[in-house]
């Protein structure tokens, strides 16, 4: 019982940390809210749609963006990016984008100048750092004529500054300029949608479709909830499924239990005999054995409840257990204890050793006094 309330502990900690970890940095880099299809908007019909967030109470920020994808030419190799244009003093009110940051400097996107913000990943596999310069060839074609007819735009930014998110397909793919810059590059004089931050993430999915309404069907909105649903559905399978299997080893200490509770009822059948002898009824001494059976499983429901947090609590203050970073999302194993689940544990638990003691409690109760005596 004490083994397996620790292992369920410390399983449901593991997959809370899992999806609180890759919540936190996929929150950090996208918005609550993305709303796509602005490109053919004028300047006035944006402003009229971001008036329109304003109306909502629940929506905190917004911030307009350009996402395209583009190769990007390094001294070492040719990748495909996806490149995001930002307005910096908006992007930082909607995402935690600033603070992913570990080398150089956001101060050239201010400025509005040619430079590219790079994922580690990204500028690890071009072989650049900061102060480099790259070429970037954007799909839409210039109005330069070479031997085949158009050939596309391509310009020369310099890398400025290396974010580090955490999570790897971001890291390796993702580059962020000016929005000025990359309107220039994709030849939109817009931008091609609008990042939107909630004040509770958790009803994002509510408030996305609340603004839909007032946006109208020519726009596509999504939460980060819809967005991400795969990743988050697969990781709550997940959790289920260990919960399940991890729920078998209580299930077996139940038995033990119960193999206890008819040894007892055995070797003390002449005990039992002169109770009922004395006066004692079949109601007596069902509680008697329901009161060790649930003495035994809260006994090691206890111990493994402390186990069981205990070493969640060291595992978490440590973070010695690495994870391959392309696999897991995330480099470290993660923890968070949930009070909530640590309840419905000891409540099942609990409930399973309740169970297992009525069926051993029912014999005992049954037997004949004066047999028990004579052959007890």
């Amino acid at each position: 019982m004490t083994l397996g309330v620790a292992s369920l502990i410390v399983t449901l900690s593991v997959m809370n940390g899992f999806r609180s970890d890759i919540q936190k940095k996929t929150l950090g880099i996208q918005p609550h809210i993305v709303l796509f299809g602005t490109e053919k908007d004028s300047g006035i019909m944006l402003d009229a749609l971001i008036d329109k967030t304003k109306l909502i109470q629940d929506i905190n920020s917004v911030s307009p963006f350009i996402l395209g994808q583009a190769l990007l030419k390094s001294n070492r190799t040719t990748q495909g990016i996806v490149l995001k244009g930002i307005l910096p003093e908006k992007e930082f009110n909607v995402t935690e984008l600033q603070k992913t940051l570990v080398l150089g400097s956001w101060n050239a996107l201010f400025e509005k100048k040619p430079c590219l913000i790079l994922g580690n990943e990204l500028a690890r596999n071009l072989g650049v750092s900061v102060g480099d310069r790259l070429l970037i060839i954007s799909p839409e074609e210039s109005a330069a004529l070479g031997a085949m007819g158009n050939i596309p735009k391509i310009a020369q930014f310099s890398v400025t500054g290396i974010f580090q998110s955490g999570m790897y397909e971001f890291d390796a793919n993702m580059a962020f300029t000016s929005l000025d810059q990359t309107q220039k590059l994709f030849g939109i004089p817009g931008v091609t949608g609008l990042g939107i931050k909630t004040k509770n993430l958790e009803k994002a999915e509510l408030i996305a479709q609340k603004f839909a309404e007032k946006a109208g069907s020519r726009y596509w909105v999504r939460s980060w909830q819809s967005m991400n649903r795969n990743l988050f559905q697969a990781l709550k399978l997940e959790k289920i499924v260990m919960a399940i299997i991890l729920t078998m080893i209580i299930l077996v200490a139940s038995f033990t239990i119960i193999s206890i509770l008819i040894l007892i009822s055995i070797e003390k059948l002449r005990d039992i005999g002169i109770l009922k002898a004395l006066g004692a009824t079949r109601k007596t001494i069902r509680k008697i054995f329901l009161y060790a059976g649930m003495t035994l499983g809260f006994t090691g429901i206890s111990l493994g409840t402390f186990l069981g947090v205990l070493i969640a609590t060291i595992l978490e203050k440590t973070k010695w257990i690495k994870l391959p970073q392309d696999v897991y999302y995330i480099d470290r194993l993660p923890i968070q204890l949930s009070f909530l689940d640590i309840s419905l544990v000891m409540a099942a638990s609990f409930l399973i050793t309740i169970f297992s003691s009525i069926y051993p409690a029912a014999q005992a109760a049954k037997v004949n006094p004066v047999d028990a005596i004579r052959y007890g």
